[in-house]
């Protein structure tokens, strides 16, 4: 640090000091428990972000530590940053996310090592880190849409601008906790700042400002606290401008879409970024559905969620559950199609695929383009595999539209009651269903000749105790590359296997829905 630089720190920090909470003061003695363990922090996370970290070094760091292998290779094989390939070397891994994302993987985990060293109501403190990461994302998300130069660097100004607040944290859970609430009751920076004197002394930006310049943040971090938290009106048109647009309206959308804050509120927000970004209103909506998906990932793989309750937003399993599905599709509040338990006859007759052919496909094909939404139509390809294609039990699970880590079971044709087999189906891919991860994975149907063979800790146990699958069809629904669900097709428990006259059969019906599916989507 420049001599002028020294000075202002000492200035500052000689300003606040007499007027701090005197319960915050240690934060400026060398003697302070929270000095080390944060200034350390904050250094591994600008080392890593900075221009001597390249793909090589990163990937050597990550593969001598064995949890963070873990944690980069779970999140590159997320639906949400890996739909179409298994991953399974960190080479790999680095160069598929791209540097800014590993680097980015890395410095969160820095942060969330650091939990050990807190002494109380973690709770309180891993949900802040686990906003902080999903600001983090939705700010390089953003910086990469509008073509930032460094959107790593976004991320990380992003991250470290909670560190104030986990320096009083850290000091105090109980000032943290107030201060949390007056941001929360008071939305005007200039009120809150005064509430926020008044409780600790100085504004809380005050306090982080000081702070980042004893622990050397960036510049352009520093300046940041230096302002108010007020958010540019329009379109950006400077740097600063830019980046701070970016950084803090990153954060408050995602307080706002993650508290209790009124429809209103967070739609506010919303077209503040969205003006200033200059970005269309379906690519920003884009981008706000990615960017919620993949700090989900992100913040799972590092042990957090966003809220204490959560763990993280399970699916509904209802039997009406109508989880959701990734735009362009509006979906309403009424069941795919109609849940019913058929159990078929033992003497059946053969299946209308195979003694009317043309007859049974050109019908499918009307039902298809009778269809106006994703509803209709999945809900007619379910029928129509169930009662034309000579399946007897058909499952439909789609994945969440802000987690795809999220499958939820919408639809049974053959379980009787559906609700069970809806449960079964429902789960997180990385915990749960790694075996239908694997499927979604894939372009094409898979032909499962026996469930045995497959490693039981890929299928969920609930799943193998419902539906006691023995031979099996499963299939990805795509629209264009990405993955939206899957099917699963068999000849119910007990009954003759699923042959590969099935297999042809199926895949009539499934290149169709998918053609279906696809046009909906605009994309054909």
């Amino acid at each position: 640090m420049t001599s002028s630089g020294a000075a202002t720190e000492s200035a500052l920090i000689d300003r606040i000091r007499p007027r701090l909470h005197h319960k915050l003061r240690p934060l400026f003695n060398e003697s302070s428990r929270c000095l080390p363990i944060l200034q350390s922090t904050c250094q591994q996370i600008l080392n890593h972000v900075g221009p001597q970290s390249s793909a090589v070094s990163l990937a050597r760091v990550i593969s001598h530590d064995h949890g963070l292998t873990c944690k980069v290779l779970q999140v590159a094989n997320s639906i949400a940053y890996s739909p179409q390939q298994t991953i399974v070397s960190i080479p790999h891994a680095v160069s598929w996310l791209g540097l800014d994302t590993v680097r980015s993987l890395v410095a969160a985990a820095h942060l969330v090592e650091q939990l050990q060293h807190w002494p109380v109501r973690q709770q309180e403190f891993r949900t802040l880190i686990a906003k902080s990461l999903i600001s983090a994302t939705y700010a390089s998300e953003l910086g990469v849409a509008i073509g930032y130069p460094q959107p790593g660097q976004l991320f990380t100004g992003t991250l470290l601008y909670s560190i104030g607040d986990l320096a009083i944290a850290y000091e105090d859970p109980d000032l943290f906790l107030a201060l949390q609430t007056i941001s929360k009751k008071t939305k005007r920076p200039s009120e809150c700042a005064l509430e926020e004197t008044r409780l600790i002394g100085v504004p809380r930006l005050t306090l982080a400002q000081a702070l980042a310049h004893m622990w050397k943040l960036p510049d352009e971090l520093i300046e940041l606290f230096r302002h108010a938290e007020e958010l540019p009106m329009g379109r950006w048109n400077s740097e600063f401008q830019t980046y701070r647009g970016i950084v803090v309206g990153s954060i408050r959308l995602v307080e706002e879409l993650t508290g209790p804050a009124p429809r209103t509120a967070c739609e506010e927000v919303k077209k503040t970024l969205q003006d200033g970004s200059g970005l269309s209103s379906a690519l920003f909506t884009d981008l706000t559905i990615r960017a919620m998906d993949r700090g989900r990932q992100l913040i799972r793989s590092m042990g957090l969620s966003i809220d204490s309750s959560e763990e993280p937003i399970p699916p509904s399993t209802e039997p009406d559950a109508t989880g959701s599905i990734p735009d362009p599709f509006p979906i309403n509040n009424q069941p795919v199609g109609n849940e019913q338990a058929v159990v078929p006859p033992r003497d059946e007759p053969a299946a209308p695929i195979q003694t009317k052919p043309l007859e049974t496909l050109l019908a499918f094909q009307n039902s298809l383009h009778a269809a106006k939404d994703l509803n209709s139509l999945l809900g007619a390809c379910v029928q129509s595999l169930h009662q034309n294609a000579g399946f007897h039990r058909v499952g439909l699970a789609l994945l969440n539209l802000n987690d795809s880590d999220l499958l939820v079971g919408r639809l049974v044709l053959g379980g009787n009651p559906p609700a069970p087999y809806l449960r079964s189906l429902s789960g997180s891919l990385s915990r749960e269903h790694q075996f239908f991860l694997m499927v979604l994975k894939r372009v094409d149907p898979l032909l499962v000749p026996n469930f045995s063979d497959q490693k039981a800790e890929t299928l969920k146990q609930d799943f193998l105790e419902v539906w006691k699958p023995t031979s099996a069809i499963v299939a990805p629904l795509r629209v264009g590359a990405k993955p939206i669900g899957l099917i699963y097709c068999d000849r119910s428990a007990g009954s003759q296997p699923v042959q590969p006259l099935d297999y042809q059969a199926f895949q009539l019906f499934f290149a169709q829905a998918t053609l279906g599916i696809n046009r909906l989507a605009g994309i054909l």
